[in-house]
C-alpha cells in the first residue's frame, strides 16, 4: 500500500476542545521557586564557584548557572516563564541589589555565539554574589 492509499483509508480524529488548565498564582509560583529550583541552582553555583577548572562536560551547565538568575527573577516577578533573551532583557531596573547583570548578559552572548564558556570562568566567584542577590528576593 503506498502513502496515498494509506491516507485514503486513515481515520482522523479531530478534537476542537481547547483546554486551559488554571495558571498558578504568583504565590504558588514563588513557593515553587523558593524550593528545589532555587536550592539546586544555588548548590550548583557554589560548586562552580569552588572549582579550579571548568570541565568540558560542564560547559552547558555552567552557562545555565550564569543565566538562571535572569529566568528566576523574571518568574519571581511576573509569575511566568520566559526565554533567556526575554528574561535578560527584563532585568534592567528590576534586578535585586547586588545582581551582576553584565555577567548574565555576557553569558547570554556566549550562548548565542556558541562560544566556549571558559572565557567566563574567571567570573565564577561572582556566582556566590548572584545567589545572595536572588536569596534576598526569596526572603523578602
Amino acid at each position: 500500500m503506498d502513502r496515498l492509499d494509506y491516507l485514503d483509508h486513515a481515520v482522523v480524529l479531530i478534537e476542537h476542545e481547547h483546554v486551559q488548565p488554571p495558571r498558578p498564582t504568583l504565590d504558588e509560583v514563588r513557593s515553587y521557586l523558593r524550593g528545589a529550583p532555587f536550592h539546586n541552582w544555588a548548590e550548583n553555583a557554589r560548586r562552580f564557584a569552588s572549582c579550579d577548572v571548568l570541565d568540558p562536560k560542564d560547559h552547558k551547565s555552567y552557562l545555565r548557572a550564569l543565566l538562571y538568575p535572569a529566568r528566576f527573577i523574571y518568574s519571581w516577578i511576573r509569575g511566568g516563564v520566559a526565554s533567556n533573551d526575554e528574561a535578560v532583557a527584563f532585568l534592567p531596573g528590576r534586578a535585586p541589589r547586588g545582581l551582576d547583570i553584565d555577567l548574565i548578559t555576557h553569558a547570554l552572548q556566549c550562548r548565542h555565539a556558541e562560544s566556549d564558556p571558559v572565557a567566563l570562568f574567571s567570573a565564577r566567584k561572582l556566582l556566590l554574589t548572584q545567589v545572595e542577590a536572588c536569596a534576598r528576593l526569596v526572603v523578602e
